[in-house]
């Protein structure tokens, strides 16, 4: 709780500030079980003592055996607590914790490890499209996780945070896992309250860019009979390359709608060459013409790998347990949004 206020303070989004404390904590576990010793300088990760409790305005729990637990924390405190709550780490070749160091920024892509070939594979050269514009720069050693990076996917936004600017990205990822897969490569995320049980499949994938062929490079209105072509920048975050020796994999996606139902489309992309994991991304050209008979409104398209052998087709979404990445849709004509009320802070 003194390292992540410290090393990314709490104006970055909350996914971004879960996976830095994920990183975090694997970075000082990887150490612990090394039988090294760390201290608190930008030699390894900074943290002030009593940095939790000093965030503004300054409050000491009253629950100090369980700061979280406490009932007067304030709202910075709160965030910090949000993030570190689950006890999830990096591993690599078993449970193992990995080697995760991580950086500020950095701008177009990170680095290799010098030792990535030996002792760290996990520490690869990542494509990392999002940090190109607004506050991006290069902030540190350039390996492994970005933490203004991580705030970016996280917010799906070119820029950190709102205070430097707005310049929307076409991605946007919801889940701390997504972005740890993409800065490390071929680990796994782990539950220490469970076990070490993996919280993560073998198979997974991240889109990296959607290209809809819009002038502001957001999803078109869609209509039936209408043909329309994207180009989806993917990336491998399995712990496997995706071959082609007997093996075929493709982008799909699934079309939905509440109340009726959901259906597979029929039209993929397959690779034509490996797809190592990590690096480089894949870019696939795929083509929606197959929009169901729902009648206009809202829908939602979910994108999907699939993975083809001689013993069937599996979808990663249904097979392996990795989530779709999902797009809301309208079709033949605007659909009507519900705004939500805004409403004032009026205390607890």
């Amino acid at each position: 709780m003194d390292v992540l206020p410290q090393e990314m303070g709490t104006y970055y989004h909350p996914i971004a500030l879960q996976a830095q404390a994920i990183a975090a904590r694997t970075y000082a576990y990887w150490h612990i079980n090394q039988g090294s010793t760390i201290n608190n300088s930008t030699s390894f990760q900074t943290f002030i003592p009593y940095k939790f409790e000093s965030l503004t305005p300054a409050t000491f729990p009253d629950n100090p055996d369980d700061p979280c637990a406490s009932s007067n924390l304030n709202a910075n405190q709160r965030i910090i607590c949000n993030a570190v709550a689950p006890r999830h780490y990096i591993s690599y070749n078993g449970d193992l914790p990995a080697f995760t160091e991580f950086t500020g920024d950095v701008f177009d892509h990170t680095i290799s490890h010098p030792q990535q070939d030996t002792l760290y594979p996990y520490l690869l050269g990542v494509d990392n499209p999002i940090s190109t514009a607004c506050d991006a720069n290069d902030y540190g050693h350039r390996r492994g996780m970005s933490q203004e990076g991580a705030s970016r996917w996280a917010r799906g936004n070119q820029c950190s945070y709102a205070g430097t600017g707005d310049m929307p990205w076409s991605v946007r990822w919801e889940r701390a896992e997504q972005i740890l897969l993409h800065y490390y490569t071929g680990v796994h995320i782990r539950d220490a309250d469970h076990g070490n049980a993996r919280l993560t499949p073998s198979y997974r994938w991240n889109p990296l860019s959607i290209d809809w062929g819009t002038p502001d490079n957001r999803p078109p209105i869609m209509y039936h009979g209408q043909v329309y072509n994207i180009t989806v920048q993917v990336q491998n975050t399995s712990i496997y390359d995706w071959p082609l020796n007997g093996q075929s994999w493709a982008l799909s996606y699934h079309w939905a709608k509440a109340g009726a139902g959901e259906v597979d489309s029929d039209n993929r992309v397959w690779t034509t060459v490996d797809v190592p994991k990590g690096d480089p991304p894949y870019s696939f050209t795929l083509t929606i013409d197959d929009i169901p008979n729902w009648g206009p409104s809202a829908y939602t398209l979910k994108f999907d790998m699939v993975l083809q052998t001689y013993g069937g087709t599996f979808w990663f979404s249904e097979t392996y347990g990795w989530p779709t990445y999902d797009v809301g849709i309208c079709v033949d004509g605007p659909c009507q949004v519900f705004i939500p009320a805004v409403l004032k802070n009026y205390g607890p």
